[in-house]
């Protein structure tokens, strides 16, 4: 999934996106014995026993420094979805949908007030899915800017 993604990605931003290295990609894709705690979640999906989707997500704790912050989310436990994906040949059939339900699920029964994910501006998929599909909002902005 992740040589997919990466594809995908490449093809429509080639300067920001690159293809993953083939060598060692399975085995770096294996989740590992702490893929799953009562802080960090990693969620395989299936469809007719193949394959399908893949998310991560880790609990934030909530601040020290929350009383000082301007951002009340800050004091509370918040879900972060790090990485979602999912084969394109199981694209618009809710697998990813999944995914994100039952993380939110994971993050609920931890306390975590919000979800937080970030996601490439640029693809005329993703963005779709998180605010129309997942009723996700924009709240931020990440800049970038080239050193070498």
């Amino acid at each position: 999934m992740r040589l997919e993604n990466g594809s995908y990605y490449a093809r429509i931003a080639p300067t920001d996106f690159r293809i993953p290295d083939e060598e060692g990609l399975v085995e770096d894709s294996e989740p590992g014995a702490d893929a799953n705690t009562d802080t960090a979640l990693t969620l395989v999906a299936e469809v007719d026993g193949r394959f399908a989707g893949y998310l991560e997500a880790q609990l934030l704790p909530p601040l020290e420094s929350a009383r000082y912050q301007s951002q009340p989310d800050l004091a509370h436990p918040r879900l972060f979805i790090n990485a979602l994906g999912t084969l394109q040949e199981y694209w618009r059939r809710g697998v990813a949908t999944q995914l994100v339900e039952a993380a939110e699920a994971w993050g609920r029964e931890r306390g975590a007030l919000v979800s937080i994910c970030d996601t490439y501006v640029g693809s005329p998929v993703s963005i779709p899915f998180w605010e129309e599909r997942m009723g996700y909002e924009r709240r931020a902005v990440i800049l970038r800017k080239p050193l070498a």
